[in-house]
């Protein structure tokens, strides 16, 4: 045990540069811990901080830099004397002491010989914590480094702000961000808080928060998988959220000249969003779209074609349900004549009796008793008639086959339009057809997590107060797509639940683990558009989203890559070990709440240590975070060699 006398002078000032000043020590002050009178104090080291007397103030500084000054300069003498060097350190000022209470920020400065003293572990503690002021409820997450201190979230002032969780893959990023929250649901569960006041939505690129007893056991876990025909569960959207021209735009990079106004001109006829598609609605739908595809003023040889795709896009493997004999079997079989610019098919006796003898000649006025032609709007309205039996009959226009796939709703409406649009003579076909191509084939992945609902506040994102999107079985477009729409529809609902009150009554969390994979400025596989939009959606959340009580959460083990406005514009920041250059020259080009000390540790740190800092702390605060236990940790263990490949156990 070292013990110090009755004097804790443990140096002076010698030098005095605004908040820096140079102390040169003593020989009292070397040792980690001393003890007096029952107290422990701090001893004198690089993040440790000292006291500086000058009158009522005790002012408080932290160390910095150390190093010693020869006295003698001698290179040719190469040994260590007591009286040859003098210790002297760097001091940056952070706060004073007055009447017992801590203050931080400049009050008064000191002088050149002022006392440099050792601080006791309670005024540290105070110093850690912001004052003696005790926190209601506190959550306690870990111990400071290095003095050991439980330390505590002063959580009313840390969840209401937008916050970073830092650090390389094993640096215990995971369960950081694990612990803040099972903490708080632990502590609101048994102080009985009324914490479904708040909706807590995790988005987990890994499944990583999807185990039982993970954040809580109180959660809902939605999982979401493009890996199998069906996917698993879905998420469920609201009707008008999902029918977005501007989102459905660039999620399907429609360029902005021909089919980004394409797609706006099928959302305005159609109206999914103003209205339910009913059985009926979508029969006329169908029916003017024969009309079109037969009988339009300008017959168009690929019109029949995207009929057909309408048709399976609003019954699946339709062709395989009609009778060969039917009808409208028939027809969909017609053949382009180029010479008169029609469809024709393929007469037989069972289709002759439909409309009795009313045939077409031509080949030289020749009559062809193979080819069938309409020429009068009887025979159009006869045909209609007969058409919309066989829709009925074999339920292929059914609401059924489509109410929970939206994406394939989009796919038929949009080839409808072009079939309409092609039959007025409109040749814009060639631009527009690679944003049908790109609707119809996402539309089944898509139809695999995502449903619609026509109440516009149902929605299973918000149903429980804490809910997981599991992401570990989806594939990159639906990686890509969905945090999008989860944060755009929870970020409007909750400007709307707020509207115009001046309180907040509700908020909501969302949490983003992995967040360099949605929010990153530097992807280069995706179209600059669509990044564009992603970044401008989460970008509006951190600059305006905590005035509505809406408050973003990420964590990332490559924050260089994460868009530089998001990254200023958070509040606080939790910075695991990061070795990559670009990821500190971010940090330090960011973060002017980070102290010299603490920003020449984060390469070194230690795993499950990390250092506070932000608006929420007043001085950054190095911190070894408590280790869940395994029912509660996320799952980002190593694999554990030796039993993988069945390693015997050293019997030594």
């Amino acid at each position: 045990m070292n013990t110090i006398e009755e004097e804790t002078c443990v140096g002076f000032i010698i030098e005095i540069t605004g908040i820096k000043v140079k102390a040169r020590m003593l020989s009292n002050s070397n040792d980690l811990t001393y003890y007096k009178n029952g107290d422990s104090y701090r001893g004198v080291g690089i993040g440790e901080y000292v006291g500086i007397r000058r009158g009522p103030y005790k002012l408080v500084g932290k160390v910095e830099h150390e190093y010693l000054h020869d006295l003698e300069k001698d290179p040719n003498r190469q040994e260590f004397t007591p009286n040859r060097f003098i210790r002297e350190v760097d001091i940056s000022i952070v706060g004073a002491f007055k009447e017992d209470k801590f203050y931080f920020g400049i009050t008064i400065f000191p002088q050149i010989f002022a006392e440099v003293t050792l601080l006791k572990s309670e005024e540290i503690f105070q110093v850690l914590t912001g004052n003696s002021k005790k926190i209601k409820f506190p959550l306690t997450i870990g111990k400071t480094i290095p003095e050991g201190i439980n330390y505590s979230i002063d959580w009313k002032n840390f969840f209401n702000t937008h916050f970073a969780i830092f650090g390389n893959t094993g640096s215990g990023k995971s369960n950081t961000l694990a612990k803040l929250y099972s903490a708080l649901f632990s502590k609101a569960k048994n102080e009985k808080w009324k914490i479904d006041n708040s909706n807590f939505i995790f988005l987990d690129f890994n499944g990583e928060y999807t185990r039982e007893n993970a954040l809580t056991n109180e959660k809902d876990i939605i999982y979401l998988d493009t890996s199998t025909k069906n996917g698993k569960d879905r998420i469920s959207l609201p009707n008008a959220e999902f029918w977005d021209p501007e989102m459905l735009a660039i999620l399907f990079s429609a360029t902005k000249q021909t089919q980004e106004p394409f797609l706006r001109a099928t959302l305005n006829y159609f109206s999914p969003q103003d209205q339910k598609i009913s059985t009926d609605k979508m029969l006329e739908f169908i029916k003017t779209a024969f009309r079109q595809v037969f009988f339009g003023t300008y017959q168009n040889e690929k019109t029949l074609s995207l009929l057909k795709i309408v048709l399976n896009d609003i019954k699946p493997n339709y062709d395989k349900i009609l009778p060969k004999k039917s009808m409208l079997a028939h027809w969909l079989n017609s053949s382009w004549h180029s010479q008169s610019k029609s469809y024709y098919y393929i007469c037989d006796i069972n289709h002759q009796n439909y409309f009795g003898n009313i045939y077409s000649k031509y080949n030289n006025g020749q009559y062809n008793p193979f080819a069938l032609y309409f020429n009068s709007i009887t025979d159009c309205t006869s045909f209609i008639n007969i058409i919309e039996c066989e829709l009925k009959t074999y339920k292929i226009v059914d609401e059924e086959n489509w109410k929970n796939s939206p994406l394939k709703l989009l796919s038929a409406f949009v080839h409808l339009e072009m079939i309409y649009k092609l039959s007025y003579g409109d040749t814009q076909f060639d631009y527009v057809n690679p944003l049908l191509n790109r609707i119809e084939s996402k539309a089944d992945m898509f139809d695999k997590v995502i449903k619609i609902t026509n109440d516009d506040n149902e929605d299973n994102i918000t149903k429980y107060f804490c809910t997981v999107i599991s992401l570990r079985n989806a594939n990159r477009d639906t990686k890509d797509i969905i945090p999008l729409l989860v944060a755009k529809y929870i970020y409007q609902k909750q400007k709307r639940l707020i509207g115009n009150s001046e309180k907040i009554n509700r908020t909501t969390h969302f949490v983003v683990d992995e967040a360099h994979n949605i929010l990153s400025a530097n992807n280069n596989r995706e179209d600059d558009k669509w990044r564009d939009y992603r970044l401008d959606v989460f970008e509006e959340i951190i600059k305006e989203g905590r005035k509505f009580g809406f408050y973003l959460t990420i964590a990332s083990q490559r924050p260089a890559d994460i868009s530089a406005t998001i990254v200023s514009q958070m509040h606080n920041f939790i910075i695991h070990r990061l070795v990559n250059q670009n990821d500190l020259n971010m940090l330090s080009n960011t973060l002017n709440s980070l102290d010299r000390v603490s920003q020449s540790a984060i390469p070194t740190l230690a795993p499950g240590c990390a250092i506070f800092t932000g608006t929420s702390f007043q001085l950054p605060i190095m911190v070894k975070v408590d280790q869940l236990d395994d029912q509660m940790a996320p799952k980002s263990e190593n694999a554990e060699l030796d039993k993988v490949w069945n390693i015997p156990k050293d019997k030594s």
